[in-house]
C-alpha cells in the first residue's frame, strides 16, 4: 500500500493548522493548493515520497478505509482527469483512477458515515448502483459489503466518518430512549449486526447542506489537526450533527431484512404525523409517501395496535392536553390548533380519552 506523501502542517495561506468555515471551502483551499502542478511538484518533492505513477500501479489496492481507532476523518477528492486526492489526520494520499472504475467488494471492522460534499458519489449497496448528490449522506453497517464506483469525470468531494460501534453506542446513550434520535438510530444502526443494510438521508430544505457543512468542517479540523480538548469537541459535534440528521433530513433504510424496512418506514411515518397533526389525511401521506392509503393504516394496526384514525386523534389530544396545562389559551382555539374546528366534537373526543372534559382537565 502506497505511503502518505505529504503532512497537512501548512496550507495554501502557509499556517499551521489551518481553519476554514465549511467543507466546501476547505474543498476549495485544497484543491487551489494540493490538486494543481504546484501541489503535485510539493509533494513529490518531499523527501522520499513515491511519485504519481507508483502511487497508480495497482488498479484496486488503496480504495479500502480501515480505522483502528474509535473515531476518524478521511476527506477524497477526485478531479475531471480521474485522480484522487485523500487527506486525513496521516497527510495526504494521490491516486490515479481510470474512469470508469470501481473498487473491490469490502466491509468495514466499523460503522461508516459517507458525507458528500461536492458532485455526486457512487457505490455498489445491496446488489444496486447507488448515486449519492451533494448534501446527501449514507451510514454503513459493520456487515454491508459494497463497492466504490466512479463513471463520471466530475469534481466530486466526500468526507468519510469512521465509528466504532462502542463509540457510537456511547454517544446514543446521551439521548433519553424515548427521543427520536435513539429510538430510530438505535434501531437502525445497533440491530444493523444481523442483517446488511444502510441508510441514506436526503436533507428536506435546501439550504440545510450549509449548516451540516460547518458541523462537519469542525469535526474535520479537530480529527486532522488535534489539540487538547479535540476528543471532547468531536463528541459534541457528532452529536449535534446526528441531531441534525434526525430533524431535518428525509431517511430510508434499505436493507435485506423487511422488518427493518417496516420499521424504518414506520418512524418516518410517525415523525411526519407528529409534525403535520393538526392536518395530516391518509389522502396527504399518499402524495409524501407514495404508497396506497391502506398500507399506513396497516403498519400503524401492527406495530401500534391502532388505525391511522384512531393514531392521529391520540396524537391531537394530547397535543390538546399539553396545551392546556402549559398555556393560556382559551379551549375553543386550542381545539382547533390540534385540527379539531366542531367545539361540541373536540369536547366528547376529549372526554373520551381521558375522562374528563378540557375544564376539568386544566383545572
Amino acid at each position: 500500500m502506497a505511503e502518505w506523501n505529504l503532512h497537512l502542517t501548512e496550507d495554501l495561506y502557509g499556517k499551521t493548522h489551518p481553519v476554514f468555515f465549511s467543507l466546501s471551502e476547505r474543498v476549495e483551499g485544497y484543491r487551489g493548493f494540493y490538486c494543481t502542478d504546484q501541489g503535485t511538484q510539493a509533494s513529490d518533492a518531499s523527501a522520499g515520497s513515491p511519485s504519481l505513477e507508483e502511487f497508480s500501479a495497482s488498479p484496486s489496492s488503496l480504495d479500502t478505509r480501515k480505522s483502528m481507532a474509535n473515531f476518524s476523518a478521511m476527506m477524497t477528492l477526485y478531479d475531471s482527469s480521474g485522480t484522487e486526492y485523500t487527506f486525513s489526520p496521516m497527510g495526504m494520499r494521490r491516486v490515479q483512477r481510470q474512469i470508469p472504475w470501481q473498487g473491490h467488494y469490502h466491509t468495514h471492522e466499523y460503522i461508516e458515515i459517507l458525507y458528500v460534499i461536492q458532485g455526486s458519489f457512487e457505490q455498489i449497496l445491496l446488489g444496486e448502483h447507488r448515486t449519492f448528490l451533494a448534501g446527501e449522506c449514507v451510514i454503513t453497517d459493520q456487515n454491508l459489503v459494497h463497492a466504490d464506483y466512479l463513471s463520471k469525470k466530475e469534481n466530486t468531494a466526500v468526507l468519510f466518518l469512521s465509528l466504532q460501534r462502542d463509540y457510537l453506542d456511547q454517544l446514543l446513550s446521551s439521548y433519553d430512549h424515548k427521543d427520536d434520535l435513539q429510538r430510530f438510530f438505535f434501531h437502525a444502526l445497533r440491530r444493523q449486526q444481523k442483517e446488511q443494510s444502510y441508510l441514506h438521508l436526503r436533507p428536506e430544505h435546501p439550504g440545510q447542506q450549509a449548516e451540516t457543512d460547518h458541523i462537519l468542517e469542525i469535526i474535520t479540523q479537530e480529527s486532522f489537526f488535534p489539540r487538547e480538548g479535540s476528543p471532547l469537541i468531536i463528541q459534541g459535534y457528532l452529536i449535534r450533527f446526528l441531531s441534525l440528521l434526525c430533524r431535518d433530513y428525509h431517511m430510508q433504510l434499505h436493507s435485506s431484512d423487511q422488518e427493518s424496512k417496516e420499521k424504518a418506514f414506520l418512524y418516518e411515518l410517525e415523525r411526519y404525523i407528529r409534525l403535520h397533526y393538526a392536518t395530516v389525511t391518509s389522502a396527504e401521506l399518499e402524495q409524501v409517501f407514495h404508497y396506497h392509503r391502506n398500507y399506513y393504516h396497516l403498519i400503524l394496526q401492527k406495530y401500534r395496535g391502532v388505525s391511522f384514525r384512531t393514531y392521529v386523534r391520540q396524537i391531537r389530544l394530547d397535543n390538546a392536553a399539553r396545551l392546556l396545562t402549559t398555556t393560556n389559551l382559551p379551549t375553543r382555539e386550542i381545539g382547533m390548533l390540534v385540527g379539531y374546528h366542531n367545539n361540541s366534537h373536540f369536547y366528547h373526543l376529549f372526554e373520551e380519552q381521558f375522562g374528563k372534559s378540557p375544564g376539568e382537565y386544566r383545572a
